[in-house]
């Protein structure tokens, strides 16, 4: 089987590393693989992993270029710019390729709807959805299974500093930089999908950035925050911070019944392999059960799953009614998004996640719901736990009841250590 990674920066890299392990399992030969990049040469992570791998780094610029391959058993994976993703796929099909791996986000410009639903129609593809294939995320909805939870509240928060990429041009398109709905958000966005449904649509969107461009405009890829509802009417908030000192990939998700579920997924940056991810079910602030992963490689998992799938005759199509709904809301928030955006000379709230919660909960949530929610974020501000749960609060741990009932002591171990019976 035959690969082009298209696209030679971090995303290429993110992809890479996982298609190196599939090779030392021997599912891949590394001589297989291909690069193609405007640039003519790999970034800074990917050539530091060719060096790694004693492989020669050679990056084309034009898919003419390209060492003699048969297209239709060649899988192209499209690591590109969100706003030239459509406009790629489309290219590559018509050369005659038939088997792809789409990046985040997938956004179809509406001339390219008819083609790009043609494409998808006649073709094997995957969507790079990474978070779902991880360990944790397993977990969340094993427990959403055996608890029958019914949500009323999903929060993400998926932050990190990425100002110095910002700075390097990362994700950006031509002239056009991404903004901070375009870069984490899609993973918050199809991660709420699968727990809560279909979104239903953006009710309130924010975005703040002190950081602007040369003419003075801002880049917009500060911090952000998503607020909605799912057709099923369970609300959703995605925020993001991309000057954040510490990377955070956080999930708190509140039910009807007092239940809720704080999870932490484990980035995907090589350096940051020793941060443990890990699930807790809670009542209250009363722990449950938690469940905890000293290793979660969800990239993995994701190109794992799409190499399998591809290297077969199943079919495999994505929905781009899917597709196009999760773009729509993504567009809502980047252009002009319905409900309230603070003016210029509105008052710094510092997050602007907590300072929705605080603002009264303006798409009507439950008092008690909204209480818990409070009350979780006030306990995670005061304390973190370090090595084990980095984006929970260390109270859980100590809050369960000891054996035979008994209240636990300050620092005593959960009397569960597994999150199901």
């Amino acid at each position: 089987m035959n690969l082009v990674i298209v696209g030679a920066g971090k995303a290429g890299s993110l992809h890479y590393r996982a298609y190196s392990h599939l090779a030392r399992s021997g599912l891949l030969d590394r001589g297989r693989i291909q690069f193609l990049d405007p640039a003519r040469r790999a970034g800074l992570e990917l050539a530091a992993l060719l060096r790694r791998d004693r492989i020669v780094e050679r990056v084309v610029a034009e898919r003419e270029e390209l060492a003699p391959t048969a297209p239709e058993s060649t899988i192209v994976d499209l690591c590109l710019p969100s706003r030239t993703l459509a406009a790629s796929l489309l290219e590559w099909w018509r050369a005659g390729y038939r088997k792809f791996v789409i990046e985040k986000p997938f956004t179809v410009p509406p001339e390219l709807v008819d083609d790009v639903r043609r494409v998808l129609a006649t073709s094997q593809a995957v969507l790079v959805r990474n978070y779902l294939h991880s360990q944790v995320h397993g977990a969340v909805r094993e427990l959403i299974d055996l608890y029958d939870l019914d949500p009323v509240l999903c929060v993400t928060n998926f932050s990190k500093d990425r100002r110095a990429d910002n700075l390097r041009g990362r994700g950006a398109s031509g002239a056009d930089s991404p903004t901070v709905f375009e870069v984490e958000m899609p993973h918050q966005l199809y991660i709420g999908t699968d727990l809560l449904g279909e979104p239903a649509g953006v009710e309130y969107a924010e975005d703040r950035d002190p950081t602007t461009a040369r003419d003075g405009t801002p880049l917009r890829l500060g911090e952000g925050v998503l607020v909605g509802r799912a057709a099923r009417g369970a609300a959703f908030v995605h925020y993001s911070n991309l000057h954040h000192p510490t990377i955070v990939r956080s999930l708190d998700l509140f039910s009807r019944g007092g239940l809720s579920i704080h999870a932490t997924y484990a980035p995907i940056c090589e350096e940051l392999s020793d941060i443990k991810a890990g699930v807790m079910l809670c009542r209250g602030s009363t722990l449950i059960g938690k469940k905890l992963f000293t290793s979660d490689d969800n990239m993995l998992g994701m190109i794992s799953s799409a190499f399998t799938t591809l290297s077969s005759a199943a079919p495999a199509q994505v929905d781009l009614d899917e597709v196009l709904r999760n773009s729509a809301l993504i567009r809502s928030a980047v252009a002009d998004p319905p409900g309230h955006r603070p003016g210029s000379g509105a008052q710094a709230r510092g997050d602007v996640l907590q300072g929705w919660v605080a603002d009264s909960f303006k798409l009507g949530l439950g008092a008690g719901v909204g209480q818990a929610f409070l009350s979780f974020l006030e306990q995670r501000q005061r304390a973190r736990i370090a090595g084990v749960l980095p984006a929970l609060d260390p109270a859980f741990h100590t809050a369960a009841p000891g054996p035979g009932g008994t209240p636990a002591t300050a620092g005593s171990a959960p009397s569960r250590e597994v999150l199901v019976p």
